[in-house]
């Protein structure tokens, strides 16, 4: 790690902790004795594999604004659980790429957790239900 004030490259780590989703480390400059913060976030690479095959990166934002559909008037706050909850579940799959199929599952067991129309509001479009006694199963399965 370089210091931001001299550019030296030795620097020691005084105090770690877990900030929300990351690690922050309090440093300092072995050379300049300047103190400064760093946080530490790992990244994934997840790619998803589409139904006709195509490859694309892993967006956390195209499932959020599924869940918001499904949910409709939802507070920000318990989007945001449900979002993180799937994102975690997805990531602990431990795999470098995923398929759509595989991401809506995960999605539709969070949802019929938490709210049972916004299940079958995403299944119906997850699963293209279009048969009212497909339809129809689906309302037993969440009954």
């Amino acid at each position: 790690m370089y210091c931001p004030f001299c550019s030296h490259s030795e620097t020691r780590v005084l105090e770690s902790r877990i900030a929300d989703d990351a690690l922050r480390r309090r440093r300092e400059c072995e050379k300049c004795s300047a103190r400064f913060t760093t946080y530490e976030k790992a990244v994934f690479s997840l790619t998803v594999i589409k139904k006709d095959g195509r490859e694309q990166p892993f967006q956390i934002e195209k499932i959020r604004n599924s869940v918001v559909k499904s949910l409709g008037k939802g507070e920000e706050e318990s989007i945001t659980a449900i979002t993180q909850k799937i994102e975690h579940k997805i990531l602990a799959k431990k795999t470098n790429s995923i398929k759509t199929t595989d991401i809506g599952k995960v999605v539709m067991q969070e949802l019929k957790r938490v709210d049972k129309m916004a299940y079958l509001r995403f299944a119906t479009i997850h699963k293209s239900i279009e048969d009212p006694k497909l339809l129809r199963k689906e309302l037993e399965i969440i009954t």
